[in-house]
């Protein structure tokens, strides 16, 4: 132990144990042992989704600790320790986690402390599907509105005029046609699915002709999306080999083009179900008839739906296949393993022979079952119709997804209207800010010092926005203060960092606040944003780093005046590497860009 009380960071003196990447720091241990010339606060908001805690500063210290390492060719061991915070705004209770860093650096060590504002859970199970897709469909709709005028917004003591490219008027279109298309879909497998499954009698309206025409459409629904799928995956392997980014963006334009044959199907799957389910429901047309037939010969559409059937039995047969050779593998593996302990030798062969012969008769049954459905013909009945089931699994997960990451932003974003999320709105930015006011606010016990000269403001995603909203509200809060109390934010943030930020998106959508917006209205919006009031509010530097190949983030270029020098206009930064389709939301942990910047501001 060191004079601090904090683990020795030195090799252990047994060479034969293997080292760990962090240590704990004993309970109230304030800071690192040798405390760096310099030390800097780093605070995160992480984006939306299940964020797991502490993920978010472990990629964070991890991205720092490498990037160091390869400059200097020295690696310490950080440090994780919880703090008190001081209690004049946080509460008496608050304690704070974060990661020490020590980084060696080219001029001067400097100490790191990273924080995050960590809001995830607030929003877990709080909202439905009902309410993602209605917020998805009143956002394009509340867009469209706001396209085909003039988008004003006031900034920098002025109420500007944007122009609004058309092509802004297109995406939107399209987006609503396919939300509206999902939404008609999903319907259309439940519903169906239910009805086939749960009931002893088909109901009237469901005839055979009906069927066979929506399992048309649903087979080729899921070819052109298994082939989106797949054109995602090889960009990704594509990137892992590293291979130069001239190829990869040309598997990019592709999969571009399989990307908006996939949203052309969708929309065109949509048209396809509403039609078929009027034709055959209130339509003179036969019960059997299959209306698919009118636009290609019977021939090509049943060989098209038995070659489907066929292939996608066996892709599954070897998907089920490989997942159970794995988990045959590992239990073998860890069978051999614990063969070697004396003292459960004895109760892990009687565990394995009993789970043996638990397997043996499940697969006794299954192959029973397998031969009956065989021979009685039933087996290519079960064959035929196998897109449904991949269907329900589809729109299941598509839901979890729905709901799990665009939920957030419909809980968070400010919407056009009222909504049922303004209580839980104000939660997470209470959540968020208490810790980043904590931060900035951490004072030294024993000269009452603060503690941190710098601050640096980090935010993904989502959490790009709810980090603007926390710093907006300690510059405002630090403006108001009283003579001796202020914090000085903004001398003290040399950085507000947003990558993959969707702020621009949010601030056309729903800055405006309902149709018919007036200067005054958006003016009231403005003075709780300090950081479009006036340039002398902003931190030194405001760096966003986006991809093209984001669809969730773009450029900021509603936050600046016209011809706005950098600083202290955001600095619009493209990743180079974060080159894979949707996919490159989450590629800027990973890449150089994003760690290059901070490591330089530190």
């Amino acid at each position: 132990m060191n004079s601090a009380g904090v683990a020795d960071q030195s090799a252990p003196s047994d060479k034969s144990e293997r080292p760990t990447l962090y240590s704990v720091a004993a309970p109230g241990t304030k800071a690192v042992a040798d405390i760096a010339k310099k030390k800097i606060a780093i605070f995160v908001a992480h984006g939306m989704g299940q964020q797991i805690p502490f993920e978010t500063l472990d990629a964070i210290a991890e991205s720092l600790r490498a990037h160091d390492a390869a400059l200097t060719g020295r690696r310490d061991k950080p440090i994780s320790n919880t703090i008190k915070a001081s209690p004049e705004k946080a509460g008496p209770d608050q304690w704070l986690q974060r990661i020490e860093l020590k980084l060696k650096s080219i001029e001067a060590p400097i100490e790191a402390h990273v924080y995050e504002g960590y809001w995830a859970p607030l929003t877990e199970g709080r909202i439905t599907l009902r309410q993602v897709m209605s917020f998805l469909a009143g956002a394009a709709g509340n867009g469209l509105k706001i396209a085909r005028k003039t988008f004003k917004r006031w900034l920098m003591g002025e109420y500007r005029s944007f122009p609004t490219p058309i092509r802004i008027v297109l995406y939107l279109l399209v987006a609503l046609a396919t939300v509206a298309a999902l939404v008609e879909i999903n319907t259309v497998i439940v519903t169906v699915a239910a009805t086939r499954t749960l009931f002893t009698q088909k109901p009237w309206w469901l005839t055979d002709g009906l069927f066979a025409d929506l399992t048309t459409t649903f087979n080729a629904m899921v070819v052109t999306m298994t082939v989106f799928g797949a054109s995602l995956a090889a960009s990704h392997y594509i990137r892992r080999l590293k291979l130069p980014v001239l190829a990869r963006r040309i598997w990019g334009w592709v999969t571009v083009l399989v990307f908006y044959l996939t949203v052309v199907a969708i929309i065109l799957a949509g048209i396809a179900l509403a039609s078929f389910l009027f034709l055959h429901i209130r339509g003179n047309v036969a019960p059997t008839a299959e209306l698919w037939e009118r636009f290609a010969p019977s021939a090509w559409i049943d060989e098209f739906n038995a070659s489907f059937d066929w292939w996608a039995l066996v892709l599954a047969l070897i998907a089920v296949a490989l997942v159970v050779l794995s988990w045959v593998a590992v239990i073998i593996k860890g069978f051999i393993q614990d063969l070697g302990d004396r003292r459960g030798r004895g109760l892990t062969v009687a565990v394995a022979l009993g789970f043996a012969l638990v397997v043996a008769a499940a697969g006794f049954v299954v192959f029973r079952l397998f031969r009956t459905l065989q021979g009685s013909g039933s087996f290519m009945a079960a064959e035929h119709g196998i897109a449904w089931p991949i269907l329900v699994a589809a729109s299941a997960f598509a839901r979890l997804v729905l709901v799990q990451y665009v939920g957030d932003v419909a809980i968070y974003v400010m919407p056009y209207k009222v909504d049922a999320f303004n209580d839980l709105r104000k939660e997470i930015k209470e959540t968020v800010y208490k810790v980043a006011h904590a931060v900035y606010a951490l004072r030294d016990p024993a000269n009452k010092q603060l503690v941190y000269d710098r601050v640096i403001v980090l935010g993904h995603s989502l959490g790009s926005v709810i980090a603007y909203d926390a710093l907006n509200r300690l510059i405002h809060e630090d403006r108001s203060a009283e003579p001796g109390e202020e914090l000085n934010v903004v001398a003290r943030t040399p950085l507000f960092l947003t990558f993959g930020s969707p702020l621009d998106k949010t601030a056309f959508i729903f800055g405006a606040q309902g149709h018919g917006t007036t200067e005054a209205r958006e003016a009231l919006a403005a003075s709780v944003q300090p950081l479009i009031q006036r340039y002398e509010y902003r931190p030194a530097q405001w760096i966003n780093i986006y991809s093209p190949w984001d669809i969730i983030s773009g450029r900021l270029d509603l936050y600046d005046s016209p011809g706005a020098p950098i600083p202290p206009a955001v600095d619009n930064r493209a990743d180079p590497d974060a080159t894979t389709l949707l996919m490159a939301h989450t590629e800027y942990w990973k890449d150089s860009l994003l760690v290059q910047t901070l490591y330089n501001t530190l």
